[in-house]
């Protein structure tokens, strides 16, 4: 992948090693699983399992603060909205943004940052937090080529496995390009200190005009490249090196597989016994099971 230096890594690491279809099926495996759970082991427990995908990673120091700068702003995010506008039952407030008061002869309620809510928004923020720095993980260990290799190899066509793989090299280089423009207005003096801020959110827009413009000459020439060299996406394809599993990375993937259909079936049969569509005394334990851990 074709990262900004501060985040490029050594091609040493196990993560890097695996096979590119066995990292996409834990990635569609967590993404899954996120969305099917609602306890706070099993959301701690995916994310848990993300943690484990990105310490494959061997990152700079530089490029682990970006990562947790990252993580924590998603976090941050979802926890301020949640603790704002938390409707439970059960609200403590900790302080008050703006106080209820009366407009224009309508009363309006206050917005207030209750604990319950930011407590409920922090558990909710591992979704997020599992997904994103999963996808992390997969897309910095992995070349575009095994990308696309590997979602040819999943039976994706290879048009759009080409077009995904294009998209995902498109972002970092895209974050350099910016930070690269950023830094030549800023020697230029732009955004210097006493700046107003309307002025400065307007430079910052300002600036988005040259990346774009950078991204279409990109485009282009990737287009002319391919083109010149014959790419057609109707013709049967090779890679090389072949991708092969190994024993242990079949068996992991059957156990992703497993694990995944499992925790689907017994969340599919809480749901209905829940709704009242199907229930049976005989799968009580199952039942608590989900009500307890998932």
């Amino acid at each position: 992948m074709n990262l900004p230096v501060e985040l490029s890594m050594t091609r040493d690491s196990w993560l890097s090693q695996l096979d590119p279809r066995l990292k996409l099926a834990a990635l569609a495996a967590i993404s899954i699983i996120v969305v099917l759970v609602d306890s706070r082991p099993a959301l701690l427990t995916v994310f848990a399992a993300a943690v484990v995908l990105a310490s494959g990673l061997r990152l700079r120091p530089r490029a682990w603060l970006i990562v947790v700068g990252i993580l924590l702003a998603t976090a941050w995010g979802t926890v301020l909205s949640q603790a704002l506008f938390y409707v439970g039952d059960e609200r403590t407030v900790l302080f008050t943004i703006i106080p209820a008061g009366e407009l224009l002869g309508r009363s309006y309620a206050g917005l207030d940052f209750t604990s319950e809510g930011a407590a409920y928004g922090l558990m909710q923020s591992l979704r997020l937090l599992a997904v994103t720095l999963a996808g992390l993980a997969i897309c910095m260990s992995t070349s575009p080529e095994r990308l696309v290799a590997a979602l040819s190899r999943l039976r994706v066509p290879v048009a759009i496995g080409f077009m995904t793989v294009a998209a995902l090299r498109f972002v970092p280089t895209m974050i350099e390009e910016w930070a690269t423009v950023r830094r030549s207005a800023r020697l230029r003096g732009a955004g210097c200190r006493g700046t107003s801020w309307p002025r400065r959110m307007k430079l910052e827009l300002a600036l988005l005009l040259p990346v774009l413009a950078a991204s279409l000459r990109r485009a282009n020439a990737l287009a002319t490249a391919i083109t010149c060299r014959g790419f057609d996406a109707t013709q049967p394809r090779t890679f090389y090196p072949e991708l092969r599993f190994s024993l242990a990375q079949r068996t992991a993937l059957v156990s992703i597989v497993l694990l995944v259909a499992g925790v689907s079936l017994v969340k599919s049969l809480y749901w209905l016994a829940e709704g009242r569509i199907y229930y049976t005394t005989l799968l009580d334990p199952l039942y608590d099971f989900a009500r307890a851990w998932l």
